[in-house]
């Protein structure tokens, strides 16, 4: 269950300040709306494959899956992750990968800032 959300257009490690410093220690969850380039999807592609090779067996991650928009011309992707908890999400979003080439990767690739989702998860 969702107990509440925070959605930025901001940089995504902009959410790293609430990571940093909230004393909640359960499962969150992050989405993220992507708007790639239509001709550069392919590209958007292989760089998300290096992505999931090196997030799937990080420390903490619960769920992660990149699933294409219905509409396959719009160039839109959907990030729906799950971490163990704000520490874990937080080591993600701040190893070397992540933070030095894949950000800047697909900043490249992108026609619009993307929109984030935060949120708690609850047992339902």
């Amino acid at each position: 269950a969702v107990v509440s959300t925070q959605s930025t257009g901001e940089n995504i490690l902009d959410v790293s300040n609430w990571l940093r410093t909230t004393d909640y220690k359960g499962k969150v969850g992050l989405t993220v709306k992507i708007h790639v380039d239509p001709t550069k999807i392919a590209e958007f592609e292989t760089l998300t494959k290096e992505h999931l090779s090196t997030t799937l067996f990080e420390p903490g991650v619960l769920h992660f899956r990149v699933n294409r928009d219905y509409n396959r011309d719009s160039g839109v992707f959907w990030f729906v992750e799950e971490w163990e908890s704000p520490a874990a999400l937080l080591t993600h979003l701040n190893t070397t990968w992540f933070r030095d080439s894949y950000v800047p990767r697909s900043k490249e690739l992108c026609v619009a800032p993307s929109l984030r989702a935060l949120y708690l998860i609850t047992s339902a």
